[in-house]
């Protein structure tokens, strides 16, 4: 027996493109928050890895360092600005900078970020 396909009642043709469209975007923009959030993340583990060899190495030589590492990866001017305080028991290590993320309809979002980096001697 051959069955003939019908039209169920309510059924849509548009209704997966909408959702594949909607998918899309979403998509999109959570790979442009992606890359803004994985630089931070970036940022964030060279300080750690400056923080664990601070014993030998100055704190010009860590800035130059970190300084070159936000050239490196595109950040924002703000973030080249490196703090580094030492005492008799520790080192630690921060920047903060703005990030203007593109959201649709041409409104922008400025979140601010404060990556840091903290060692014991």
């Amino acid at each position: 027996m051959v069955r003939s396909f019908t039209r169920r009642p309510g059924a849509s043709r548009l209704g997966c493109l909408i959702q594949l469209m909607i998918l899309a975007i979403v998509i999109y923009f959570a790979r442009l928050a992606g890359e803004d959030a994985l630089m931070y993340y970036r940022l964030q583990d060279a300080m750690r890895n400056e923080a664990n060899f601070a014993d030998s190495r100055t704190d010009v030589e860590i800035r130059n360092r970190l300084r070159a590492f936000t050239d490196s990866v595109v950040l924002p001017q703000q973030a080249k600005d490196i703090n580094i305080v030492r005492d008799e028991n520790g080192i630690r290590i921060w920047s903060e900078y703005d990030l203007d993320i593109k959201l649709p309809l041409n409104h922008v979002k400025t979140v601010h970020l404060r990556p840091a980096a903290e060692r014991k001697f």
